[in-house]
């Protein structure tokens, strides 16, 4: 099992990045609705903190372009 997520994980090389970039948008996007229907008060600002944490972990494990292996 081990082997076959480290596959699927290898399957993703390059668009990974892309994926979270596509979620950031996704948030500004957002802006523009309630917060505070979407995301519990007071939890804004985790959840942005955590995606620009997730990106630059992204960025740090990630070194070719999107479909490239």
């Amino acid at each position: 099992m081990l082997q076959s997520t480290k596959n699927a994980y290898d399957s993703l090389k390059g668009w990974k990045t892309l994926v979270v970039s596509l979620g950031i948008a996704a948030a500004g996007v957002l802006q523009s609705a309630d917060w505070a229907t979407i995301v519990p008060p007071g939890a804004v600002g985790p959840v942005m903190i955590g995606i620009g944490v997730a990106v630059a972990a992204l960025r740090a494990v990630t070194n070719t372009p999107a479909g490239k292996t």
